[in-house]
């Protein structure tokens, strides 16, 4: 794209004249101190020559180069383009941490010295050795340089940048452990330093990501580029990814600036490519390395190796990017940090392909049990994600029906059904108010427990009228207790947002029946799982060791967008939360996966549940999909999820995967219900957020397939906070 303006001609290049500098210059670090700006870049010397890697993996590099041992030189500029070399280089191998090479610095200017952070090599480049590592040194004037050792966990580790200033009175590091973008706090330098606060870092890896790989140009890996840019509307990360050719590209993000783990903005385009020929053609061809950036006069001079050979020169006004990457935000959904399985690097990445080892039937032929009402204008555009209650024939069903005035034959035909589902759906109408956003009531439906409509109230038992839903009443989950239906449903408040692409924020309220039709409205529930943007509660029909369990999930804090527990005392609680219970894992086919509870688990007795689950997912050109999925929960356990099966349905046919075309939510399955009829598992569930459908599963077929799985690599389980 345009936004940056290229120098032609490369601003740094090898020189025969300086030994060290006479194979490859590039990878450069920058910092303007208000006078000048200081390079530091990497060396190589020539006399390398190429060699064919024996092992190269499909899709990988298949060669490299040797000798190949860099040190890292330094020059200066007060104009931002030309600089002057110093002709001895800054940094050179010497310890046996960087033995083979220093590498790929960051200049960060903190505390009175200037940080750089720099790759260091104590094993061959291209060589089988496992000797990459993050090293430290600091200068005050580029002459007296000191070596601080390595920091970081002892893992194949690079990419690192610290931030020019200190985030909540803590120094801030940036880095990468394939195949994504981490942070890490530390008190003060010692501790950057320590084994044990970095072996902490790494024993919950995923928790710490700020980017991870969501395009196809950026599939294979991303990295850190410059130190962050502090500006008014957040820290301005340039980074670069790498697509399954090798081919290197620049990235453009914003972070927050008082929780850089907060993405404000992200441009899923590329702001700068290999175009130009000393950027596709070099010892490796087609990369655009930025690893240097400065600010002079409101300008954003960019500095970046190309094609591993020489360095290359862009700039654009600060501020035009800060508002392209803005605008940008404003025009695409944004996808709030994901928590993943921790990526056994030895074990290949899942497929969503295979298929479940049980049968589906989808009933009534695929046919919607359910469909928008043109009648009423609540739910004139779209039916979805509908909570149920099985209510078997007897006292409970008489009282229901006297309740609901059913007419004689509605009511003998539900008795020959043996029982009623009872569904409370959500339903949206014509847009509204904020502009083009439609509020979702929920509506009430009698089906037979093999869902067949019996009876459809005109208007909705519940509206978005209270302030903390009005912009929506949303994906409810119901469960008996005692004489009592808890409905949890997701409340859209205009009040607080917290999401740049959410209108309002989203929190889990309560309301309370015993018959369907009158409803106490609870509001948001008591305790701390509100704290942050929550949602897809679900409450499990039985205490656990004397406790309420609810499934939630959190959008943010720790391990967002994966199934927590909470617990109380009483069923409408207040929940506190027990952290996390089990998160999604890692595609082949997807940048991002996450998950959510479908209805309330299914009590199997002796504190053993079945779970009914969605997972989302993102590929790599943005695209969504949600299927089913289901677990074997054990709360006997010290890991309570002992089996999952994933996918159980995927989106099947255009009645699953084309939704209403303004909304644009297509390949969606939903299910917020599950109960047991006649020994199958029946499942109401929503398609493409559009109309409701419904599925049968034998239950012994489904548990023995259950039983046939493993979570040996599930390396979580719900734990009480210290």
């Amino acid at each position: 794209m345009s936004l940056f303006q290229r120098t032609n001609v490369p601003i740094l290049a090898p020189r025969a004249d300086l030994t060290w500098a006479s194979g490859a210059v590039f990878n450069p670090g920058a910092w303007y101190d208000g006078r000048q700006v200081h390079l530091v870049f990497r060396a190589v010397p020539a006399g390398y020559r190429r060699f064919r890697l024996p092992a190269a993996r499909p899709g990988e590099p298949t060669y490299g180069f040797a000798p190949y041992i860099s040190s890292l030189g330094y020059a200066t500029s007060t104009d931002g383009v030309h600089f002057t070399w110093r002709e001895t280089p800054l940094l050179t191998p010497g310890e046996p941490f960087d033995c083979y090479g220093l590498e790929d610095p960051r200049l960060t200017f903190l505390e009175g010295r200037y940080w750089i952070v720099h790759t260091v090599l104590s094993t061959p480049a291209f060589g089988p050795g496992d000797g990459v590592r993050i090293g430290l040194a600091s200068t005050t004037d580029f002459v007296q340089v000191e070596k601080h050792g390595v920091i970081g966990p002892p893992v194949r580790d690079k990419d690192a940048a610290l931030f020019p200033r200190r985030i909540r009175g803590k120094l801030a590091l940036l880095h990468r452990i394939e195949p994504d973008i981490q942070i890490v706090y530390f008190r003060d330098w010692e501790e950057l330093r320590n084994p044990e606060r970095w072996n902490r870092h790494l024993a919950d890896l995923d928790e710490h990501v700020v980017l991870r790989p969501s395009r196809r140009w950026e599939r294979k890996k991303v990295g850190v580029g410059p130190p962050p840019i502090e500006t008014p509307e957040g820290w301005l990360l340039i980074y670069h990814g790498v697509d399954e050719t090798y081919t290197y590209r620049a990235g453009v993000a914003l972070l927050d600036l008082d929780d850089p783990q907060r993405v404000i903005a992200w441009a899923p385009m590329p702001v700068l490519e290999p175009q130009l020929p000393f950027e596709r053609e070099g010892d490796v061809p087609n990369v655009v390395f930025p690893e240097g950036a400065v600010v002079i006069d409101g300008q954003l001079h960019l500095y970046y190796g190309a094609a591993d050979r020489v360095i290359g020169h862009a700039q654009a006004p600060l501020q035009d990017v800060v508002d392209f990457v803005l605008e940008v935000q404003r025009r695409t959904w944004t996808m709030p940090r994901v928590y993943m399985m921790p990526c056994d690097r030895g074990r290949a990445l899942r497929t969503i392909e295979a298929s479940a080892s049980v049968s589906v039937e989808r009933l009534h032929g695929g046919q919607p049990i359910l469909e928008p009402d043109p009648q009423h204008p609540w739910e004139s555009r779209v039916v979805l994600n509908p909570a149920a209650v099985l209510v078997e024939a007897g006292e409970e069903l008489e009282r229901l029906m006297d309740a609901w005035q059913l007419p004689d034959a509605e009511r003998e035909r539900l008795r020959k059904a043996g029982g009623a589902c009872v569904m409370i759906y959500r339903a949206q109408g014509a847009k509204g108010s904020p502009a083009g956003h439609a509020p979702s009531s929920l509506g009430l439906a009698v089906l037979t427990p093999m869902l067949e409509l019996v009876r459809r109230w005109p208007e909705p038992v519940i509206r978005p009228e209270a302030v903390f839903h009005d912009l929506g009443a949303e994906d409810a989950r119901c469960t008996k207790i005692g004489d009592t239906y808890y409905l949890f449903y997701t409340g859209y408040s205009s009040e607080q947002p917290r999401f740049p692409s959410f209108v309002g924020r989203v929190h889990i309220c309560l309301a309370t029946t015993q018959d369907f039709v009158h409803w106490e409205l609870h509001g948001p529930i008591a305790g701390n799982v509100n704290e942050v943007d929550n949602k897809n509660a679900a409450l499990l029909p039985e205490p656990v060791n004397g406790k309420w369990l609810l499934l939630h999930r959190p959008l943010d804090g720790r391990h967002p967008m994966a199934i927590h527990l909470a617990e109380a005392d009483q069923p409408e609680g207040p929940f506190y939360s027990r952290g996390l219970l089990m998160a999604s894992y890692r595609y082949q086919e997807f940048a991002r996966s996450w998950i959510g509870a479908g209805g309330p688990p299914i009590a199997l007795g002796d504190q053993r549940f079945l779970m009914v689950y969605h997972q989302g997912h993102l590929d790599w050109d943005g695209r969504r999909e949600y299927d089913l999925a289901v677990a074997l929960l054990d709360f006997n356990c010290p890991r309570p999820v002992t089996a999952r099966l994933e996918p159980l349905m995927r989106p099947c046919g255009d009645a699953e995967k084309v939704g209403d075309s303004e909304l644009g939510v297509d390949n969606v399955l939903f299910a917020c219900a599950n109960y047991v009829w006649q020994n199958n598992l029946i499942i109401p569930y929503a398609a493409a957020d559009s109309r409701i459908f419904g599925a049968r599963i034998p239950m012994h077929a489904l548990i023995a397939a259950l039983h046939q799985c493993s979570t040996e690599e599930l390396a979580v389980s719900a734990v009480k906070p210290s």
